[in-house]
């Protein structure tokens, strides 16, 4: 049997995807997100100030 230790990183990675996980809020823009995605409703964005274009 092979020991391996945990990382710090790895262990914050995993707090993150609790604390996402456990938010009802996030879950939902990440569902509708996907939704989104599925359908076609996406763009390409090539660079920063293209996005920043499109938010302001």
């Amino acid at each position: 049997m092979e020991e391996k230790m945990v990382t710090r990183e790895d262990i914050e990675a995993l707090i993150d995807s609790v604390e996402i996980l456990s938010n009802p809020k996030t879950m939902e823009a990440l569902r509708k997100s996907d939704r989104d995605i599925k359908v076609g409703r996406v763009r390409e964005v090539t660079s920063v100030e293209d996005l920043l274009g499109e938010l302001f």
